[in-house]
């Protein structure tokens, strides 16, 4: 059986709604934290009582400071310059009693983040040495932590990001975001398959032995609610095919733009039939 289903934050959206609208419970559910917060334990409370285990994206930066943060540097990671917030993210996760998985710095081959290569002279030297430095920190005190590294799907507007992956050592799910923006000033309607399918292959290539998560996906509302709902068919199409795929996270959000599954009759109907399609064909899980 596979082990995600859509999911979204708990803050915005009841765990129970989105299982009745997505005809099942979610196995994993995802939050965002930067790495000056403190751990959610209320929220993590939340997600295992639910029979799910969390995600937690910790992201190195400032959220109200945009891209250009160069107190965020890869560089300053890699020489220790956020050791002690490393250290106290360590500490909280190991005292939480269960499983979590820790998703850390994504979509490093994108332009957005302070984390970006190329942005605050980053490289991807840089990024495999603040990996492993936050790595090491918190694997030694959280041994209760699995570690998910997560480029953003290849696409304009992103590099490649076989050079960024920091080793099968430091890595237990290799995950992967991609979004269908839909037709927009700087955006035009990509298929799923176009989306996601060259950078499943080069994951594949990367490591056969971790599993792959989408760790997120969303689709714009198209012209017309067919579009979305036939882009969602397509995206269980390319799930279906590709055999480390163990399972996806759907970002249930409206934001820059109506990314839930559910933004339509018909878009919600998509989803519930070919997810339950996904869940009866048994992928790896």
């Amino acid at each position: 059986m596979p082990t995600v289903t859509a999911t979204d934050q708990p803050a915005f959206s009841s765990i129970d709604r989105l299982a009745s609208l997505a005809g099942y419970k979610p196995h994993f559910v995802q939050l965002f934290a930067a790495i000056p917060d403190s751990l959610p334990v209320a929220t993590l409370d939340l997600i295992h009582g639910n029979g799910a285990t969390p995600i937690v994206t910790l992201e190195p930066w400032d959220p109200n400071k945009g891209r250009d943060q160069s107190s965020y540097s890869l560089a300053t990671i890699a020489a220790g310059q956020h050791d002690s917030d490393l250290s106290h993210w360590g500490t909280q996760l190991a005292a939480w009693p269960y499983t979590v998985l820790l998703r850390f710095a994504q979509e490093m081959n994108g332009t957005w983040y302070p984390w970006s290569i190329g942005t605050s002279q980053n490289t991807s030297d840089d990024y495999r040495a603040a990996w492993s430095r936050m790595h090491s920190i918190i694997r030694d005190k959280a041994p209760n932590v699995q570690f998910v590294w997560a480029p953003n799907a290849i696409t304009e507007g992103t590099r490649d990001f076989i050079d960024c992956y920091p080793g099968d050592d430091v890595v237990d799910y290799l995950g992967l975001d991609g979004y269908n923006w839909g037709q927009s000033p700087g955006h035009q309607w990509q298929s799923a398959h176009k989306l996601f399918s060259e950078s499943l292959e080069a994951l594949g290539k990367l490591s056969s032995n971790r599993p792959t998560l989408i760790t997120e996906v969303g689709c714009a509302d198209g012209t017309s609610p067919n579009l979305k709902a036939e882009w969602i068919t397509d995206f269980f199409r390319v799930i279906e095919s590709a055999p480390n795929v163990l399972g996806f996270i759907w970002f249930q959000m409206d934001k820059e733009r109506d990314w839930r599954f559910n933004s339509s009759p018909a878009s919600t109907e998509s989803f519930r039939s070919g997810l339950a399609r996904w869940m009866s064909s048994g992928p790896p899980g």
